[in-house]
């Protein structure tokens, strides 16, 4: 008769696996750097405040239908652009806003991409404007 020895499978044991896994994860967060991107700013009427009445004047409309690009102001008339590249070349180097802290711009966009709303939003913000409304499309 042969004598039949019981072996026994030896086990890592993971209870201190749960400890290494959070101190890796302190020691990445404590690493890593965050990276905070400016978002748009905004500034929200009052809940009683009146409407602010502003002259035509100082008023630019731009008007965005698929990639066409008007700028329209009572000053120097209407322009249109074909694409985001011409208005951007105009704006910098053709267009002279005066005072441009008492201007105002109106933003419409219809039948056109989100991604062409927030660059002519961002190509009047680096123009100098502070005052951007977005008007919503009527359909």
């Amino acid at each position: 008769m042969s004598i039949r020895r019981k072996t026994k499978l030896e086990e890592i044991s993971a209870a201190s696996m749960s400890d290494i896994a959070f101190l890796l994860l302190i020691f990445f967060m404590v690493a890593s750097v965050f990276y905070v991107k400016e978002g748009l700013l905004s500034t929200l009427p009052k809940k009683n405040s009146q409407p602010k009445l502003v002259l035509k004047k100082n008023i630019y409309k731009v008007e965005i239908e698929n990639e066409k690009i008007t700028l329209s102001n009572p000053e120097f008339g209407k322009k249109s652009y074909t694409n985001f590249k011409e208005f951007k070349k105009s704006l910098d180097e053709e267009i002279q806003v005066e005072d441009i802290n008492n201007k105002f711009v109106v933003i419409s966009g219809r039948n056109t991409k989100i991604q062409n709303i927030i660059s002519v939003l961002s190509a009047m913000k680096n123009k100098g404007f502070i005052n951007i409304s977005l008007q919503r499309s009527l359909k």
